[in-house]
């Protein structure tokens, strides 16, 4: 017979089932010659530890364990026990056998320390002082055919981790939104973004466009109005991903029309010229589906360019060396 205990919430029902073992034995001990003093059991009990399982108790902390439990009783006619506590493939193990008996009591428990073992073995030895066991049954013992029928005890409880990104997963996403562009035709202008775009695990990928309204500046006697017209091309890595939120690495170029027009001069002229920028920002985006909101920040560094001066009065406004765009976008995502 092989006794398993499933975990150390059994611990009232064994020492119930101890406290019963002893009040049977307790009649025939009163049948001692007065004076008699009975051998300790857990003076009979031997511990060895394989590799891995050095966090087992050895011999004197699971016999004070045993005394524990057992309140310093003792039995008539102890009975030599060892106990070898090994770890296999993440499983801590506890053999029981009476001196150099074949048969084997075996107790299991799967969790990461061998504190509940170490419980559940010293209950069963109390148990067997206390019903005073001369003998384990070996009518089967363990071979490597042959494996003892053992119950694990239970694993605690796992909190609840988020679906796993498939392997090769694909997906469409299309965004929208706008954006304060810094440093390119007015210290900060308003902008609104669109994007479609393809992922693929940690990487995507995207084309959109980047428009910026008229926008107005006075100078001088006159005005100053500039519209910008930009297509986007986009690429980003992901860095670092949670159940909540993904951060992203990102750069491509940005190639547009800028347009000034003069209002109210000697001589109101128009111009266009093109306008060249590589983004190299982050992004911080939700992982709710399908539809969750991209925020982020860029810096511009611009190819070429462009400022514009007017006859007498010098240059309106100089760009800066360095842009910068802060958006914010609804993103929509569609797994393939």
């Amino acid at each position: 017979m092989r006794w398993v205990f499933a975990s150390p919430c059994s611990t009232g029902l064994v020492l119930s089932l101890a406290a019963a073992a002893q009040a049977q034995s307790a009649p025939e001990a009163s049948h001692e010659r007065p004076g008699a003093v009975a051998p300790q059991a857990s003076a009979s009990l031997r511990v060895t530890r394989e590799e891995g399982a050095e966090s087992c108790p050895d011999t004197e902390t699971l016999r004070a364990h045993v005394e524990q439990l057992r309140g310093h009783q003792t039995t008539s006619e102890p009975s030599a026990y060892h106990v070898r506590f090994s770890r296999r493939g993440g499983v801590f193990r506890a053999e029981i056998r009476v001196g150099a008996g074949t048969g084997a009591r075996v107790l299991r428990d799967r969790r990461a320390t061998c504190a509940s073992l170490e419980q559940a073995t010293a209950l069963t030895l109390a148990l067997l002082f206390d019903s005073d066991l001369s003998a384990l049954p070996s009518d089967k013992t363990e071979t490597e055919t042959e494996q003892p029928r053992a119950v694990e005890l239970p694993k605690p409880p796992d909190r609840p981790t988020p679906e796993p990104v498939r392997p090769n997963a694909v997906h469409l996403a299309l965004s929208l939104g706008g954006a304060a562009l810094f440093g390119v035709v007015q210290p900060v202008a308003p902008t609104a973004l669109g994007e479609i775009g393809i992922g693929v695990n940690r990487f995507r990928t995207g084309i959109g466009v980047l428009w910026m309204p008229q926008q107005a500046r006075d100078f001088g006697p006159g005005q100053l109005r500039q519209t910008l017209l930009s297509g986007v091309a986009r690429t980003c890595l992901t860095a670092a991903r949670s159940s909540a939120v993904r951060f992203d690495l990102c750069s491509g170029i940005y190639a547009g029309l800028l347009k000034v027009r003069a209002y109210a001069y000697t001589r109101n002229d128009s111009a266009d010229k093109a306008w060249l920028a590589v983004p190299a920002g982050v992004s911080l985006t939700t992982t709710s589906a399908p539809i969750g909101v991209e925020v982020g920040a860029s810096a511009l560094f611009p190819l070429r360019r462009n400022d514009f001066s007017i006859d007498n009065l010098g240059v309106a406004f100089e760009s800066w060396h360095v842009g910068m765009l802060l958006s914010m976008r609804a993103v929509g995502t569609w797994s393939l």
